[in-house]
């Protein structure tokens, strides 16, 4: 049973967590759990909601489990379990907090049981061993959740892009490709607020072409801000993982545009679900 692992997502709209198992790199069935949380919750009810999930899940198999693997969208201290996110409408009272050490009290296990990492790089490491660019060696993936996520993984070793806070037009990357852009900018032309990107996908398939300029919008910024980097990186394969109901409403313009570039490199959507995260979070204890 070694070769099973408690893997933690922790994000935004919440916790999902599951028993992966690293031999076979799948969700063992019947194990995987979702909690909503919200992004401003007090420090002490994330612990206890999170402690929660992970107990339950850590329950199903009646047997122990030591390895603990969790993600958790950054700036953060991976290795140390140091939150560092600020002013960033998200998850606020975790900064400057040993979150590890913390969990790791919660759930009476050492902290050296838990390893952590960003979501994004653990998306696309499962996406390469198991999904959809298996057999690419130099991928450039990204994540398009509540923020912007970006990873690498080359000769099979995964890493952090960190593009968000790239600069890019007046500000930063996140502020035109994170989801918060599409939702305002789909605000801006209709008075109405989706909730989430589910949502406003649903809303632009019954409007009449307004979420399709603005989607053909986000499309045109992701391309820009994809032609900085590109050229640097020379992926064998552009990865979208994340809110992948959206992709549809996005892509071809992307493609079209690269195209014009004369750029062929193949755009792939990410094909393992909410499992990617996790399958790729487990692998942190190969």
């Amino acid at each position: 049973m070694s070769n099973q692992i408690v893997a933690v997502d922790i994000n935004i709209p919440g916790i999902r967590a599951a028993i992966v198992d690293n031999e076979t790199r799948t969700v063992v069935p019947g194990t995987e759990f979702f909690e909503e949380i919200d992004a401003d919750e007090t420090l002490e009810n994330f612990l206890d909601r999170w402690t929660h999930v992970i107990t339950h899940v850590h329950s199903m198999r009646g047997i122990p489990i030591s390895k603990f693997a969790i993600t958790i969208p950054g700036p953060f201290d991976y290795e140390n379990g140091i939150s560092l996110m600020h002013n960033q409408k998200k998850f606020e009272s975790l900064y400057q907090q040993n979150v590890k050490n913390l969990l790791a009290e919660r759930l009476g296990i050492s902290p050296l049981n838990i390893r952590m990492d960003n979501p994004a790089p653990r998306l696309v490491k499962a996406e390469q061993m198991v999904g959809a660019v298996k057999g690419y060696n130099n991928i450039l993936g990204f994540t398009l959740n509540y923020g912007l996520g970006s990873a690498r993984v080359v000769d099979g070793v995964s890493e952090d892009a960190n593009m968000w806070n790239k600069p890019f037009k007046d500000g930063i990357a996140e502020d035109y490709i994170g989801i918060g852009w599409l939702i305002q900018r789909y605000e801006d032309f209709t008075g109405i607020r989706a909730k989430d990107v589910a949502e406003l996908t649903d809303l632009a398939s019954e409007d009449e072409g307004i979420g399709h300029l603005v989607f053909n919008e986000y499309g045109e910024n992701f391309v820009k801000f994809l032609l900085q980097y590109i050229g640097s990186f020379n992926p064998d394969a552009l990865l979208i993982g994340g809110h992948n109901n959206a992709w549809e409403l996005f892509i071809g313009h992307v493609s079209d545009r690269l195209g014009d570039k004369d750029i062929k490199i193949p755009i792939v959507s990410a094909i393992l679900g909410p499992s990617a995260t996790l399958i790729g979070a487990a692998a942190l204890w190969d």
